[in-house]
């Protein structure tokens, strides 16, 4: 198993910095097809214009949405010039109400997508709008970046959060190429439940077909404390230093995580290592 082909949008300067740079390593440390999709975006309001200059209005928008995908294009064909990877890119204009539909109808044809983690204080709302389609639209796993600049990236280590449930082990078969021979991976569990399927050998069972792939295997049993699961794991990631983080994302619903928050949320707001997602 491997990636094939592997996509990434863009939406502005800023967070183009950040997903292409990461797009583009991880294209060359595993082989595959970069595609990037370099949007503009419309923000026009319909009905927010008085009456007869709605269509200069919108006009006037969408050349301005065009000549941002246009800038948006011009920088990242020079840089996958310079890269190496075998790539095609896609110019679009969008508005604002269609991102999530257009990055669905897009992304679910890739193997995964490369997105910048939302929630985060560099955010924007265009970060979420993608990263919620990719999960839960087009039902693709997601390799999401923090706001890191072109800041290089490594493979070698991952840190895999595991509670036994079905998000987790569609994370892990999802990072499946980024766990062969020579990467290390570190299964973490926080409290595992004593009635679980293999409480008597926790993480065993997904150890043995990491290894089977060639991975060499930690694994750590943490007891949950006063803290967070979500800063438990971002304290365990630091304490070992790993490369990015694997794990299932919204056991729990989108509405109760972001109504009561929740381990999902809390890590996309507040890692700053690589994290990559299934549901």
């Amino acid at each position: 198993m491997s990636y094939k082909a592997i996509a990434t949008i863009l939406f502005d300067a800023e967070q183009a910095k950040t997903v292409l740079h990461g797009a583009i390593q991880l294209a060359q440390h595993t082989g595959a097809h970069l595609k990037v999709i370099c949007t503009g975006v419309d923000h026009t309001e319909t009905g927010y214009y008085y009456a007869g200059a709605q269509a200069i209005a919108v006009q006037q928008n969408l050349d301005m949405a065009l000549e941002d995908a246009n800038k948006l294009q011009f920088h990242a064909r020079a840089v996958l010039e310079a890269s190496g990877v075998s790539y095609d890119i896609e110019v679009e204009t969008i508005g604002v109400g269609s991102v999530c539909d257009f990055v669905c109808d897009r992304m679910r044809f890739f193997d995964l997508a490369v997105l910048a983690l939302p929630y985060q204080d560099q955010s924007s709302g265009l970060d979420v709008v993608a990263f919620e389609a990719c999960l839960f639209d087009a039902k693709r796993p997601v390799f999401m970046l923090p706001y890191q600049g072109s800041a290089a990236l490594a493979f070698e280590k991952s840190m895999i959060a595991w509670d036994d449930g079905a998000q987790a082990l569609a994370a892990v078969h999802a990072a499946g190429p980024l766990l062969a021979a020579p990467a290390r991976a570190s299964i973490i569990m926080i409290s595992p439940a004593t009635n679980a399927p293999d409480r008597s050998d926790p993480g065993g069972r997904l150890s043995e077909v990491l290894a089977r792939h060639g991975a060499k295997v930690d694994i750590a049993i943490l007891a949950k404390t006063d803290r967070s699961i979500a800063h438990q794991l971002l304290g365990q990631a630091k304490k070992e230093n790993v490369d990015f983080m694997i794990m299932g994302a919204y056991k729990h619903s989108r509405l109760r995580e972001a109504i009561l928050g929740g381990t999902t949320r809390d890590v996309l707001r507040l890692s700053d290592v690589p994290v990559l997602l299934a549901h």
